[in-house]
């Protein structure tokens, strides 16, 4: 079968760009000249090397709770006051699927859960607001410290109660 003069034509053309694209690409450039020469004859000085500090990196800003979450946090703390442990403890659920990195919102489970005496959970969910509180929130910090030692000594962890109260005289003291 004979073969068409077109067929097959563009693909040289596209091959030879390809090629000359790629050789440019790791082309090194060559020597430089001499230095180059100041008005009077002389050498000129050499230029300083550039220096590029390190730029810092930049802080991600968390963004704020969403009103919806801030709703659900407002009903559990109403349900909360009434006495109505579990609708608040539903209610902090919600607006923990809707905010999960809100530390704020964790220490408020973790103080519904220690009023219900589900001692170890409030206290890991106390330990979790620690962790998510990047702005380093003293007063969070401390309340979260006061669930911790109060869930362990429910508990009967005296030693680790201990080392709770250890932490809250630290807070409270401004030495952090």
């Amino acid at each position: 079968m004979p073969r068409s003069p077109t067929r097959g034509a563009w693909r040289t053309p596209l091959a030879a760009v390809l090629a000359a694209w790629f050789l440019a690409a790791c082309a090194v450039p060559g020597p430089r000249g001499p230095a180059p020469e100041a008005p009077d004859g002389t050498d000129m000085p050499e230029a300083e090397p550039l220096v590029v500090e390190p730029e810092e990196e930049p802080r991600r800003e968390e963004p704020a709770t969403p009103p919806a979450a801030l709703a659900l946090a407002d009903r559990a703390e109403t349900a909360r006051a009434d006495g109505e442990l579990d609708r608040a403890a539903q209610q902090l659920e919600r607006a923990l699927r809707i905010a999960p990195r809100d530390a704020a919102l964790w220490h408020r489970m973790a103080a519904v859960r220690l009023e219900q005496g589900r001692h170890q959970q409030a206290e890991r969910m106390a330990q979790r607001s620690l962790q998510l509180d990047g702005d380093g929130d003293r007063a969070l910090a401390l309340e979260n410290w006061r669930v911790i030692a109060a869930a362990r000594e429910a508990r009967g962890d005296d030693a680790g109660a201990a080392a709770a109260r250890v932490e809250i005289r630290r807070l409270e003291s401004g030495l952090v």
